[in-house]
């Protein structure tokens, strides 16, 4: 086992200045989505590491976020050859309107709250949310890091797990998204919505496709399964920040099938990834540990 996190009544406590980081990037932030600048995942540790500087961590920070980070382009970088493999992708419609009874949700949802050619209120929440899908586990891990380096681990080590295991299945069994498999019938609503924004500036247009190298990583769903794995892992020490992002998740649900992105069976399976990635995670733990104190028999 690792050594435990040395107690906090030696670092410097975040107080007011945290709370004033977060108030600054959180304006920041928002100027950039009113504006169409897409927030990656880059740009949210950049900020993050001027926070751990000024409290007083930031060789720490760089230490422990820099394994993560590489792997985490690297999965990225990785995401987007998972299209050129050239496999035709699956059609889980069928799935979906077996659950559902012979209906689809994303249509369903459209029919009653999408307004073609008028930029509704629905469409730009279910946008943020949507857009919100690297931030949001970026920021999470950064308050786990902040109380307890083991923990923040742990939550890393499940969410890049998690990462490389959906990667093998858009890599052997790509499935395309509703707007793609009905394009008559489903309306892109995230283009659309762009469009009528901010009409052909590129800076807005290509939010889109910088989150989405692969169109065809539908199934699983990371967009529901990345809040969905930060709930499970803040659920024992900071619960009433998972019940928040068990909150967020159900919007993220909403978000994604309403906007055509994702089917609700891409949902459900991105949340038995995170089940998965958290008991192997755990479980190795658990056996590692069990192995580390376990005493040696005498010899014979």
């Amino acid at each position: 086992m690792s050594a435990p996190d040395k107690p906090l009544a030696g670092r410097r406590r975040p107080g007011a200045l945290l709370v004033g980081s977060i108030v600054y990037l959180a304006a920041i932030f928002g100027v950039m989505l009113w504006r169409g600048i897409s927030i990656e995942p880059e740009f949210v540790v950049l900020a993050l590491l001027v926070i751990a500087v000024a409290l007083g961590r930031g060789i720490a920070f760089l230490t422990d976020w820099a394994p993560f980070l590489l792997l985490f382009f690297a999965y990225e970088a990785m995401r987007g050859f998972a299209s050129k493999t050239g496999s035709a992708p699956h059609d889980l419609s069928p799935v979906e309107r077996a659950v559902f009874g012979g209906t689809l949700p994303t249509i369903t949802l459209q029919h009653a709250f999408y307004k073609p050619g008028v930029v509704s209120p629905q469409d730009l929440v279910a946008m943020f949310f949507y857009f919100m899908h690297f931030p949001l586990p970026i920021l999470v891990g950064f308050v786990f890091w902040l109380n307890s380096r083991e923990h923040y681990r742990r939550f890393i080590a499940a969410l890049l797990l998690m990462c490389f295991i959906a990667f093998i299945t858009y890599l052997f069994w790509p499935s395309a998204p509703p707007w793609y498999q009905y394009p008559h019938d489903v309306n892109k609503i995230i283009d659309r919505t762009v469009q009528l924004l901010w009409g052909n500036q590129y800076f807005v247009s290509g939010i889109y496709h910088s989150f989405n190298p692969n169109r065809f990583a539908a199934f699983p769903s990371l967009h529901a399964a990345f809040p969905a794995l930060a709930a499970v892992y803040a659920w024992r020490r900071y619960r009433p920040l998972s019940i928040a992002l068990i909150g967020w998740s159900l919007a993220v649900l909403a978000s994604i099938v309403y906007l055509g992105e994702h089917y609700v069976v891409d949902a459900l399976a991105g949340y038995v990834y995170v089940a998965a990635a958290t008991l192997l995670v755990e479980g190795f733990l658990r056996w590692r540990a069990r192995r580390a104190f376990t005493p040696a028999r005498p010899s014979a």
